[in-house]
């Protein structure tokens, strides 16, 4: 009977042994989540926190925490070894509030001298006699037969055409490109055969038009039309 007594005794103080160190384990910060995976209340990462793998999710989050993290009105501190005369990530305003736009310089366009065409005219390298009758406004047929000429002549460069003073007008369209415009200078341009391909307009007009000192007409340049 003591035996029985005895062993029952020692089972109840067995289980509450177990009992006991199972509550005090239960309180060992072993049992707590690692410190290092949780964030702060503002959203920041604590150090030791595993961040994104993916290039992009990595980027947009430290850029949304960087932003968080400056002052309002106040510029990032330069990266160490970054150029300083590199273009900064918060550039300063293009414009100033209550600034008036900038307005485009307008283009004044040259007017052709009032006068009756000259007497006479000596033919540049591309010039033909229509060409000329179109910019003097001249007839073309009086032009032809003034100088002994027919539509199937063959004219040259320093060839001296003589000028009808009839005063009658070309006979069709002068103009055979609209302007005013711009033109590309394509190679073996002149003056005189951009003046030719628009018809009713003299190479003196483009000259001073566009400032020009010198015929030499560099290719890809863009002149302006009157």
């Amino acid at each position: 009977m003591e035996y029985k007594r005895s062993s029952r005794t020692f089972f109840i103080l067995l289980l509450i042994g177990i009992l006991v160190f199972g509550l005090t384990a239960c309180k060992l910060p072993a049992s707590k989540g690692p410190e290092s995976a949780n964030a702060t209340s503002e959203g920041f990462p604590v150090p030791g926190e595993t961040q994104p793998t993916s290039g992009g999710s990595q980027s947009s989050q430290f850029a949304t925490q960087t932003a968080q993290s400056i002052p309002q009105g106040t510029s990032p501190s330069p990266v160490p070894g970054q150029n300083p005369t590199q273009p900064s990530a918060y550039p300063p305003p293009t414009s100033v509030p209550g600034a008036p736009a900038p307005t485009a310089t307008p283009v004044i366009y040259v007017q052709a001298t009032p006068g009756g065409p000259p007497a006479s005219y000596t033919l540049a390298e591309g010039e033909f006699p229509f060409c000329i009758a179109r910019r003097f406004d001249v007839n073309q047929n009086e032009l032809l037969q003034l100088n002994g000429l027919t539509s199937a002549s063959i004219v040259f460069a320093g060839q001296v055409l003589q000028i009808p003073q009839t005063g009658n007008p070309f006979d069709g369209t002068r103009h055979l490109q609209e302007r005013p415009t711009t033109y590309t200078i394509q190679s073996g341009d002149t003056l005189n055969t951009i003046a030719c391909y628009f018809g009713d307009l003299s190479p003196d007009m483009i000259a001073l038009q566009n400032n020009l000192s010198t015929p030499e007409l560099p290719p890809g340049e863009v002149l302006i039309i009157p």
